[in-house]
């Protein structure tokens, strides 16, 4: 039977329907929105987000030798690269769909179909709009209220539900709900600082005396008359004279302050943890160096993308390719522009895998986006001369 019904009140928590978030030790309610006042959490979502929607995907099919050969007239091709729908880019599809995901655990997607049966478009669904529940035949259905107030209902095939972190393997639990208390924390470190520089008192210089000025009018004299020959960038520098005794003593910054800013350091690493990234990506440099900023890079796809990537192509292969040739055609990222090495790099890795058979001068230009030659296509015999060679010593 299916489970919803038209006027069942909707199964929203109260972080849905107050907005306020979930309330963390450190005083501050935590939610997706106001995660991304914390400039650390707003760069980890972008950076997966924006490297995944920027990576082509395509669809390929295996021939009985194993071999995969991509198939550019499949409807998922022209749905994920070019046209999702009459309103977005693949882009912007990508980037709705994933920003989701990270900041709430869960992303959705209704499948538009014609009446062949065939998806002809993607639409968006914002997280907080879909309720979903397991069916008597375990099967999942999708209550989805729109702008209008209009609720429908979803088989389980007319959704693409990308979740992350799922206790249950229906619902999936967002890295800022998990991890609330460390984004709570880092959201009063914020609002601390804001505060302090609001109504704080932090001069940067006191003048001491001690004698008493006769004029109360001369110690705002000597104030302005300090400030306008001494302060300032193009007055560094200037021998300072002080009348009646005056002591110039420079405030440094205090414990204290010391502390709070050497937690909010602690607190970016936090946020990188969370997200499986290194500081590098989260604009961390204070230990950055050319070659731990490489293996960033690679750790990047190998352990943040990776799992990300998988976790995609088999949520869009479920649902737009004919289950009856799922075991034959499969979506995948092309990933390989994530690792582009410098021209230097590339020309030599281009040499050897030209001598040794791998690539034809072709493959290598048609990587560069160059012109196909003639006589491009053939592949080197140098390889089998080596092996030869070898093998008679």
């Amino acid at each position: 039977m299916w489970p919803f019904k038209k006027k069942e009140e909707r199964n929203k928590t109260l972080d849905q329907l107050l907005a306020t978030g979930t309330l963390t030790s450190s005083g501050q309610h935590v939610n997706a929105e106001n995660a991304q006042s914390l400039p650390a959490v707003l760069c980890a979502v972008s950076t997966i987000s924006e490297a995944i929607a920027s990576l082509p995907i395509h669809v390929y099919q295996r021939d009985q030798n194993g071999d995969k050969q991509r198939d550019i007239n499949h409807h998922a091709e022209l749905l994920l690269n070019t046209c999702p729908n009459v309103y977005q880019t693949a882009y912007d599809f990508k980037i709705a769909l994933l920003r989701a995901v990270l900041l709430r655990g869960n992303g959705f997607a209704q499948i538009e179909y014609n009446r062949s049966g065939i998806p002809t478009a993607l639409h968006w669904l914002h997280p907080d709009s879909v309720i979903v529940k397991k069916l008597a035949n375990n099967r999942l259905g999708y209550q989805v209220t729109f702008d209008a107030g209009k609720i429908t209902t979803f088989h389980q095939e007319e959704i693409i539900h990308i979740k992350y972190m799922s206790d249950d393997g229906i619902m999936g639990k967002s890295p800022i709900q998990i991890a609330r208390e460390t984004i709570g924390l880092g959201i009063a470190q914020q609002l601390h600082g804001a505060r302090l520089f609001e109504k704080g008192a932090m001069p940067s210089g006191v003048l001491e005396t001690e004698a008493a000025f006769k004029d109360p009018k001369a110690a705002d004299r000597i104030r302005q008359e300090f400030k306008e020959k001494y302060q300032g960038v193009d007055k560094s520098g200037e021998v300072v004279f002080l009348e009646q005794g005056l002591k110039y003593k420079p405030l440094s910054i205090t414990n204290s302050d010391a502390q709070w800013l050497e937690s909010r350091a602690f607190t970016i690493a936090d946020i990188a943890r969370m997200f499986k990234l290194s500081p590098l990506l989260l604009q961390d440099l204070s230990h950055g160096t050319y070659s731990n900023f490489s293996e960033a890079q690679r750790s990047f796809l190998s352990q943040t993308l990776r799992p990300w990537l998988t976790n995609l192509q088999q949520a869009f292969s479920s649902r737009l390719v004919a289950i009856n040739t799922q075991g034959i055609t499969f979506i995948e990222f092309e990933t390989k522009d994530l690792l582009r090495a410098s021209t230097e790099e590339r020309f030599a890795a281009y040499d050897v895998a030209i001598r040794n058979g791998i690539m034809s001068p072709n493959d290598a230009r048609k990587a560069e986006n160059m012109p196909v030659r003639i006589g491009g296509d053939e592949y080197s015999q140098a390889w089998l001369n080596q092996v030869s060679k070898s093998s008679n010593n």
